[in-house]
This record gives structure tokens, sequence and C-alpha cells, in this order.
């Protein structure tokens, strides 16, 4: 009996270990996909929400993903950082292992994008600073930053759409 129990905590444990493995590897292959596909000059964050992370993987649709962005250049609002919560993402697991992410379909999508209010004409077109169909929800000013905040139910986010941006 105590062979048994020590051969299941093992088991368990090793299994564990592998999803843990597993989320790190898709975590480190995501940021490095859309670093390259949106000319990135740094690895987003990204993190995988949900356990177990490997049966996620198998399906190719993820509960939740989050990402962040620091100091994404982009040709009307500067610098800007970015944070997006992704809901229900569909990723093939081929994508992923080969960094080939371009179109990915999303079933929800909450996304903050804060960038420094020097340039006062651009807040004519915060609009535009949400891609993908995002809907901006909020828009205020935390001192000289402007912070914007947006929805988008049954999006694609297409991360080839961001070449050039930045």
């Amino acid at each position: 009996m105590r062979t048994l129990l020590v051969t299941l905590v093992l088991v368990t444990g090793l299994a564990i270990a592998a999803d843990f493995g597993a989320a790190a590897y898709a975590e480190n292959a995501a940021a490095e996909a859309m670093r390259n596909t949106a000319n990135l000059g740094s690895n987003p964050s990204v993190d995988i929400k949900g356990f177990p992370v490997l049966l996620q993987a198998a399906k190719g649709k993820y509960d939740d993903l989050e990402i962040k962005a620091n100091h994404v250049g982009t040709e009307k609002f500067g610098f800007v950082d970015v944070a997006a919560t992704l809901h229900g993402v569909e990723l093939p697991l081929t994508d992923l292992a080969n960094r080939e992410l371009h179109r990915v379909p999303v079933d929800r999508l909450e996304a903050t994008a804060r960038f420094n209010a020097l340039r006062p004409m651009v807040l004519l077109d915060v609009a535009g600073l949400l891609p993908f169909g995002v809907v901006p929800t909020s828009i205020h000013m935390d001192g000289t930053t402007v912070i914007v905040t947006g929805t988008g139910r049954n999006v694609v986010v297409d991360i080839d759409q961001l070449k050039g941006k930045s």
C-alpha cells in the first residue's frame, strides 16, 4: 500500500511539473512569435492561466492569456504600454510550436493602452489605438498619461496587422 501511495504521489508530481514546463514553453513560444510577427523590440510578457495547460494545448483552445508589452512604438501615439486579457483563445499547438502566430480567434478580449499625453491631437483618434474591433469603454488621464480601456467579443487578433506600426 505504501509503495502505491509513493508511486501515486511521484506520478502526480511529475504530471504537475510537466504541466508547468509546458506552460513555460508555450508562454515563451507565444512571446517570441508575437515579437517576431509584430516587429516588437522585445518579447511581450505572456501568462497562460488555467490548469492543466497540457490539456488546453492539446485542444488548441486556451481559457485565458494575459499579455503585456511595454514601450511599443507607434506612429500616432508614440510609445504605448499595452496589457490585454484574452479569453477563449484558439491557438493550435502546431502554430505555437512553429512560432507561427498570425490570425488568432478570441472569444473575448479586454485591453488597456497607456501613452503620454504630450501629443494632444492624438486624443481625437483614441479609438484607433485599440485594433481588431475592440471598442473603447473608458478613457481617462492619470497625470500626463492617457489610459484607454476597451473590450471586444468574437474578435480575430491579426498580429500581422501590427507590422509596420512599430
